[in-house]
């Protein structure tokens, strides 16, 4: 039997995590995600860190869902490292999607009441 272990980690918009953070909670490694700040798919919450070193980097913990996503995708697909930013990428936008489809059918739910 297989158990795994599940960290629960509540995620809010005044967290931030720090680029070691990140890399433990997400899978991906450290050249994997300066990676994805150097293409601009992952933006830090200090954007004129992105010229410092990455120690300085900090990022908001909302990100972290779709960095998991984006580790569990890569493995189980075996996606290049050149692929992620692009992955990344898609997985915000459809997130983004979704939210703006629920926001529009509590709005038509709210209309017909």
């Amino acid at each position: 039997m297989n158990i795994d272990h599940t960290e629960l980690m509540w995620l809010d918009e005044h967290h931030e995590l720090s680029l070691n953070e990140l890399i433990e909670l997400s899978g991906l490694s450290q050249a994997e995600l300066q990676q994805l700040v150097e293409s601009g798919a992952l933006i830090p919450n200090n954007p004129a860190a992105v010229n410092l070193t990455p120690e300085t980097w900090c990022f908001n913990s909302h990100c972290l869902v779709s960095i998991r996503t984006l580790s569990r995708l890569k493995h189980d697909f075996e996606l290049e490292s050149n692929a992620l930013a692009l992955t990344l990428l898609f997985l915000e936008r459809i997130r983004t999607l979704e939210f703006q489809l629920r926001a529009l059918d509590q709005t038509k739910e709210s209309d017909q009441d």
